[in-house]
């Protein structure tokens, strides 16, 4: 584990790369002495992109029913909000991609580092549309209309 931490270091000065105990926290994942540089990507990348998965495109999409009543709670400044941080993981997503299929140390202390700036933005957006949505649901009064036959 020494060794991964010397080298993280190293490039932590150089790209000005978070703490680890940083994105140990934030990300949820341990660190032990097999784990390298493409395995913090992996784990960062993990959470965000599953999260985009199961709760941005939904939303952006209005798969379901509740997602629909979900995106009707965003005025049109939230939901382009929502749409410029998805193209942002978007372009996360196809870079960590490529770098799935060629790996680079250098490129890979990149990605973490605008991740790690991306997240902060992230995690501030997110988590006050996670407060929006809670208190919307609770306090939601679908009004039923008697329908007509108009035929």
């Amino acid at each position: 584990m020494t060794v991964m931490l010397d080298s993280y270091k190293k490039l932590q000065e150089k790209f000005g790369l978070p703490h680890l105990d940083k994105l140990q926290s934030a990300f949820q994942f341990e660190i032990d002495e097999k784990v390298d540089l493409n395995d913090i990507r992996d784990e960062i990348s993990t959470k965000l992109f599953d999260f985009t998965e199961r709760e941005i495109e939904p939303l952006l999409w209005s798969a379901h029913y509740c997602h629909a009543v979900e995106r009707n709670m965003l005025v049109p400044q939230e939901a382009q909000q929502v749409f410029e941080l998805y193209k942002q993981i978007q372009a996360l997503r196809w870079r960590n991609n490529l770098l799935t299929i060629r790996p680079d140390p250098e490129e890979t202390a990149h990605w973490i580092a605008d991740m790690w700036n991306f997240w902060k933005q992230f995690d501030q957006i997110v988590g006050s549309l996670c407060s929006k949505f809670s208190t919307g649901w609770e306090k939601l009064n679908i009004k039923e209309a008697v329908a007509e036959y108009q035929g």
